[in-house]
């Protein structure tokens, strides 16, 4: 055991390559098979709207969405992705929580499987136990990251000047103020399944990998530039960059504390924050 470790120290870049390789793998299989699944659910979902639609206006609605979404046409796979956002959000809220679980079920599964199984690399467990004083760090934790996000946007907009927020960003800010409904879903999906799947992808198994090794620093730095790369979707280039720093705070948490429980409630409370703002102040929180 003493020797494996003096080993890894001994070649600390080896293992960040072998480690970087591998991570990369998952990623591309996560990535491949959200996109993959994605797309049927999009298509699916309007197809279904569709025929209900021309089953009460035929005439009217045959031609508001396209019967086969052209997905390597990026002026057709805009339109139907901007009308499913549209329709989830307005009429089919609880897809939002579908879309969390199959994220969770694209990336958690391969890194089951290659990080857990074939690196045989211990993850963070569902069983760690998370008493008053963990949930209570989780949460100042995600409320001190929302109150810097919120700070530091509003000085690098003030600068350079408000960019175009996402479809989603843009349709739940104008949907969800006052909206108890559409609060209930988000809250499921965006603030728990999101803080419960992500942390157990990013922290719980990337720098969990890190953190085996003895590079948990390197491993700090490399899953925070991931989870904001990760999390770009078409607005801002700003905002994926500070959401490298919200990466950073919830793996320091987690380093700090070695309990997956604490970035998973700041997660929860960083995304009920951000909804709970928009259900308060509709399109004044932009």
């Amino acid at each position: 055991m003493d020797l494996e470790k003096e080993d890894q120290k001994l070649a600390p870049g080896r293992d960040v390559l072998l480690m970087g390789l591998i991570q990369v793998f998952v990623l591309f299989i996560g990535m491949y098979s959200y996109m993959k699944v994605t797309r049927f659910q999009v298509e699916s979902t309007l197809s279904l709207k569709v025929s209900k639609q021309n089953f009460t206006k035929a005439k009217e609605v045959v031609n508001t969405v396209p019967s086969e979404v052209v997905w390597n046409e990026p002026a057709s796979a805009e339109k139907a992705v901007r009308e499913y956002t549209e329709f989830v959000v307005t009429k089919r809220p609880w897809l939002l929580s579908l879309d969390r679980i199959i994220w969770g079920l694209c990336f958690l599964v391969p890194s089951y499987f290659f990080i857990r199984k074939i690196s045989r690399i211990e993850t963070a467990e569902f069983t760690d136990s998370a008493n008053g004083r963990d949930i209570l760090a989780g949460v100042a934790t995600g409320f001190a990251t929302f109150c810097f996000v919120n700070v530091a946007s509003s000085l690098i907009f003030f600068i350079i000047g408000k960019p175009q927020s996402n479809y989603l960003e843009i349709i739940l800010t104008k949907n969800l103020y006052m909206n108890w409904k559409l609060l209930g879903w988000t809250l499921l999906a965006i603030a728990f399944g999101a803080g419960i799947f992500e942390e157990f992808f990013f922290r719980g198994f990337l720098l969990k990998y890190f953190e085996e090794k003895n590079l948990g620093s390197i491993g700090l730095i490399i899953t925070s530039v991931i989870f904001g790369v990760v999390h770009f979707n078409g607005g801002s280039y700003v905002a994926p960059i500070l959401l490298i720093f919200v990466g950073l705070s919830f793996g320091i948490s987690y380093l700090k504390t070695g309990n997956i429980w604490v970035p998973v409630t700041a997660h929860i409370t960083y995304n009920a924050s951000m909804l709970l703002a928009g259900f308060l102040l509709g399109d004044r929180i932009s």
